[in-house]
């Protein structure tokens, strides 16, 4: 323990103290006063005490020539301050930055892909169906056959031997025919009879060279051809209609094919007994749509025994059918 007296000598040996530790040294020195006894320890080490009051003087000394050289303290304080100022905001504008999300360049999307679409189907005109359905028989129709199925006279034959070639005009051609025309009817009946031979021999020739052609193709192709030749003679006859024209036109793809092959279909008692009565000369010189007329009266008044006939012809032709289509 330290006695006052000592007490009172180490504190006046003591250096001037820094601000701070001023309350402290009070506070000691009352104790002291009282009476009380103090352990050394509770006194700040003469070496701490010595570099505060060094650090005192030399912050002392610097402001002192600061002052002389015409700076302010309140000039240093701020001078002093404002680079802090500065680093806070670089500190804030940092944290600022980091915290801010960063901009990432967003890659443009790819533009999607239309789907391709077909085109909207056109609303087709009359015109333009019936023109597709038009080629559609003419494929189902077959073409038409090498030779022309009808036979040959003897004015074709004497016309086709003295037509010119066919180098000539249609002019040339049509002035020929006229020619021709009033030639052959000076022909003597020797030269007559010549050109009736030439033609039922060509008429046989070409009948073969039609056989030949139809039979090159099955029964049930020609079938379907009669039939889609049929229904093309009435589209051309529609088309003829739409476009303004009073002819039909009749190519010869819309004449039905002959085929020897297909059963022939069965005729009624009516047709027998019409047949019969339109090859006799009772209604000649009548028109055709008179003379049906009369022979439809005359088969109502026939009775029942005298239809019988014509009953008996029709039953043996359905059963000549039967027979031809069962082959």
């Amino acid at each position: 323990m330290l006695a006052r007296g000592t007490l009172y000598r180490l504190a006046a040996e003591v250096p001037k103290q820094a601000a701070h530790d001023l309350p402290k040294l009070a506070s000691l020195v009352q104790t002291a006063r009282a009476g009380v006894s103090l352990p050394i320890r509770t006194l700040p080490p003469l070496a701490q005490l010595q570099a505060r009051s060094y650090a005192t003087e030399t912050v002392k000394k610097a402001v002192k020539a600061k002052a002389a050289a015409g700076k302010s303290v309140a000039k240093t304080t701020t001078e002093k301050k404002k680079p802090v100022a500065k680093r806070a905001t670089k500190k804030k504008t940092t944290a600022t930055k980091k915290a801010a999300p960063k901009k990432t360049k967003k890659k443009a999307a790819a533009p999607k892909k239309k789907a391709k679409m077909g085109r909207p189907a056109r609303a087709r005109s009359d015109e333009e169906k019936l023109k597709q359905e038009i080629t559609k028989l003419r494929k189902l129709a077959l073409p038409k056959a090498p030779v022309p199925r009808r036979a040959l006279s003897a004015f074709n034959c004497y016309v086709a031997d003295n037509m010119p070639g066919t180098g000539s005009s249609l002019k040339d051609a049509q002035a020929t025919m006229t020619e021709l025309a009033v030639k052959w009817k000076t022909v003597s009946p020797a030269e007559h009879e010549k050109y009736n031979h030439i033609a039922a021999e060509r008429t046989e020739a070409r009948a073969a060279e039609y056989k030949a052609w139809v039979e090159s193709h099955t029964p049930d192709q020609i079938r379907i051809a009669n039939n889609a030749r049929a229904k093309l003679k009435r589209k051309l006859a529609e088309k003829s209609a739409l476009a303004g024209y009073d002819k039909v036109p009749t190519p010869v793809q819309t004449q039905p094919i002959k085929d020897e092959r297909r059963a022939r279909h069965p005729k009624s008692a009516w047709v027998f007994f019409f047949s019969e009565r339109l090859q006799s000369t009772d209604f000649k010189g009548i028109a055709i749509k008179p003379r049906t007329g009369l022979i439809s009266d005359e088969w109502k008044a026939l009775s029942a025994e005298e239809k019988q006939r014509f009953v008996d012809q029709a039953t043996a032709d359905r059963q000549r059918y039967e027979r031809e289509v069962s082959v």
